[in-house]
């Protein structure tokens, strides 16, 4: 994994929202299917990512009383991701 410096200028190939109880892990595999990635032919998330961090930041995060909020912009299976408290969109 190689983390970008910005989230992209062009509009994601995907959108979604993150449930209320859903875990950030969970979220990001969502919106990598609504990107039409084949999960099947790529790296397992956990040689990726550190997902128990991912979700405990979201879990955290909903839990605190967060003044601000993160965005975490990760490069993943060749697609940017970007994991807010509310939403993964993933890009080119």
């Amino acid at each position: 994994m190689t983390a970008s410096t910005r989230v992209p200028d062009e509009p994601p190939i995907a959108h979604i929202s993150i449930d209320d109880d859903e875990a950030a892990t969970d979220a990001l595999f969502r919106a990598a299917r609504r990107a039409h990635l084949d999960l099947d032919e790529v790296e397992r998330l956990h040689d990726q990512i550190d997902a128990g961090a991912l979700d405990s930041l979201l879990s955290h995060h909903r839990r605190s009383d967060a003044d601000g909020e993160f965005t975490l912009v990760a490069d993943l299976w060749d697609h940017t991701f970007v994991v807010r408290p509310e939403a993964v969109e993933v890009y080119p």
